[in-house]
């Protein structure tokens, strides 16, 4: 395994506990590359700026870092046209801000106000797995920002707008066509760290073995790792959107761990409600090799020169140790062995990869969450203008920048976000009070900018607090670059503390999201997609594991989303709520039933009867009745259909009968 992707990997497991939580660590999203390429561009444009002794073109070293944080990483053609959307957006709304600021005041406010909303307009607000490419109607407020802090004429204006068009153009051309990143790479370093974690996963069951009573590390393991292996599968779905010509490659490596990973699932369930130990000689040794195939696997994954023939012999020799057993371990490892020899088999019988051109869904409808929200920021950015400019603040252009970003739909990611800028702008504003006492000419700072920039990129999709420990040093050696100014780490503290108040004002008072609320709907969609799977589980006769494997994949995302939701009002400061322990009793027993439902997928395949298929029936009237009492309106007591065979199954939803029970309103 190359030492970079080592590395990373040994981050990103020792990272698992983020996943699944509001915040979120992917090491795996390190762009070094990008992040040189991202430099270069500016680079370049701060170098004119250098030889000429004109600021202004330092604009275009602006909008050259602004469409590298919109690169989207994927297809020529995905990323052209998402480059280039900005471009042009970036071009209207900066020259106009900054004609509309050199009218005054009063006609400054109006401007920002109605070009952020604008901005807001083009953004979407769908929940996210992790750390995404930056939108361009985001960046593209920003952009309106900057252009009220430089007020110019139309001459000016224009000016300021050319030089950002120039910037974004040879951006476009180094980024898109002169150097290009191999997605190849990075969609196999994506599987390598999630074969890693599984390999982890698999490595934690064997540690379980020997511990069989220790309830409290059965709970980690069907919390922690479960939620956290999940969430890196679904985040690697999510970018294969991106992968353009590797989407096939990275979309059928997910398959291949989604599967593994149900069959590890099943493995902890098996071993968890068994108290006799595995049997010595057959079953105990299935997990080492389970886990030195996974690592095997990730080891080819990451080669020069990929050759999945080792990996293939490896499971053809496991398979052959099972031989016809059908005990429960060996159905599952079994279940896994499939999974990925069908992978290996067909990746090394193809010369190259499938491509694909499913495009990237476009937000194109606004829905009235989206309008809120940028009437909101639209609010905020406008009140922090007007307290900076009214009493004077130098550089108030940074408390609108903080009170933009700050400023979420749910209250709780508000406090999330003012916590990660507060954090990273404090470290960062050391680093920039460092540079600056020691940077004196401007070729000096435009090399310091250039360097930060490269780790800027790179850790833009890794974290949010990282990311904004690089940006503010950068941001403050280039705004002192283009205008300079005394007291840039105070005025900075002074305008971030003023943004994140009127932010996290702006979050509570204007149209929040009820989160009590939001708990609720969580809830109540987590139950209906785990018992939902359960049904499904009990269908299935066919064979076909695709739809299984999309029902199961929104059960475990259900349960995520609701138990990010509880976290959310958690760092609301509501701990003490009895309710939200009980929320958590019912997250544990809605991973039972899936876990639960995963055994059964693979123990009874191809079993269905007609018992199982009423069964089911009532598993889909028994998910309506705890939604109906999740919300109130269930009256009578909910019948757990004990006629059932007592299976695990029926035990799990019984948990979660009466998990729910204690919940009602």
């Amino acid at each position: 395994m190359r030492l970079t992707t080592l590395v990373l990997s040994w981050i990103s497991r020792r990272a698992v506990w983020a996943d699944g939580h509001i915040f979120a660590i992917a090491p795996e999203q390190l762009g070094m590359e990008e992040g040189a390429r991202a430099s270069t561009a500016m680079a370049v444009m701060l170098c004119i700026a250098v030889v000429f002794g004109n600021p202004m073109i330092a604009y275009g070293a602006v909008a050259a870092f602004w469409n590298c944080l919109c690169d989207p990483f994927g297809s020529s053609h995905a990323r052209l046209k998402t480059m280039a959307s900005f471009s042009v957006l970036g071009f209207i709304v900066m020259p106009l801000a900054a004609y509309g600021a050199s009218w005054g005041p009063f006609a400054a406010c109006v401007s920002l106000f109605l070009l952020v909303f604008v901005c807001g307009l083009m953004r979407s607000y769908g929940p996210a797995l992790g750390p995404m490419p930056a939108q361009g109607g985001l960046i593209a407020s920003i952009a309106v920002v900057i252009g009220i802090s430089s007020p110019h004429g139309p001459t000016g204006a224009l000016e300021m707008g050319g030089w950002f068009l120039a910037g974004s153009a040879w951006t476009i051309l180094l980024c898109v066509f002169l150097w290009r990143t191999s997605p190849r790479h990075l969609a196999q370093r994506r599987l390598v760290i999630l074969m890693s974690r599984l390999k982890d996963m698999a490595s934690s069951l064997i540690k379980l073995d020997r511990v069989p009573d220790d309830s409290r590390a059965w709970v980690r393991f069907d919390t922690f790792h479960r939620r956290g292996v999940r969430t890196s599968i679904e985040r690697a779905r999510q970018a294969a959107a991106y992968a353009g010509p590797q989407s096939a490659f990275l979309n059928h490596g997910v398959d291949a761990a989604s599967r593994t990973f149900s069959a590890l699932i099943s493995l902890g369930r098996h071993r968890r409600l068994v108290s006799a130990p595995m049997d010595a000689f057959e079953q105990r040794p299935l997990l080492p090799a389970v886990a030195h195939l996974l690592g095997s696997f990730a080891d080819r994954l990451d080669a020069v020169e990929v050759d999945y023939t080792h990996v293939i012999q490896e499971a053809a020799i496991l398979s052959d140790t099972i031989g016809t057993r059908d005990d429960a371990p060996a159905r599952a490892v079994a279940f896994a062995l499939t999974a990925i020899g069908r992978f290996c088999r067909e990746r090394q019988a193809t010369a190259t990869d499938d491509v694909t051109h499913e495009p990237v869904r476009a937000y194109l409808k606004i829905d009235p969450h989206a309008w809120r929200n940028a009437l909101r920021v639209a609010i905020a950015a406008s009140i922090a203008y007007i307290v900076g400019v009214g009493f004077n603040i130098a550089l108030p252009q940074w408390g609108v920048i903080a009170a933009l970003l700050v400023t979420q739909p749910m209250a709780a990611n508000t406090w999330l976000r003012i916590l990660e800028r507060a954090c990273g702008s404090l470290i960062g504003g050391v680093i920039a009070a460092l540079l600056i006492a020691q940077l004196a000419a401007p070729w000096e700072q435009a090399m310091a900018v250039v360097v930060l920039a490269t780790a800027v990129i790179a850790f833009r999709l890794v974290n949010y607090g990282l990311f904004v420990v690089f940006l503010t040093p950068m941001f403050m050696l280039l705004s002192d670059f283009i205008k300079p100014a005394e007291g840039l780490i105070y005025a900075r503290i002074v305008n971030e503390l003023l943004g994140a108040c009127i932010g996290a004002t702006a979050s509570v008072l204007l149209w929040p999201v009820n989160e009590r609320s939001a708990l609720a709907t969580a809830l109540s969609d987590a139950v209906a997609a785990n018992m939902e799977f359960a049904a499904a589980v009990l269908r299935e006769s066919s064979g076909n594991s695709g739809e299984l494997d999309k029902i199961q994949r929104e059960a475990g995302l259900a349960s995520t989303r609701l138990e990010v939701a509880r976290e959310r009002m958690l760092f609301e400061g509501r701990s003490g709520s009895h309710r939200l322990d009980r929320v958590l009793d019912a997250a544990v027993a809605l991973r039972g039933v899936c876990g639960a439902a995963a055994v059964l997928e693979i123990l009874c395949r191809g079993n269905t009867s007609v018992e199982q298929e009423a069964r089911a029936d009532q598993y889909g009237k028994l998910a309506v009745s705890l939604q109906h009492k999740l919300i109130g309106t269930a009256d009578e007591e909910i019948s757990p259909f004990a006629e059932h065979p007592d299976d695990d199954l029926s035990h799990a939803v019984r948990r979660l009968v009466e998990a729910v029970d204690l919940l009602k309103p």
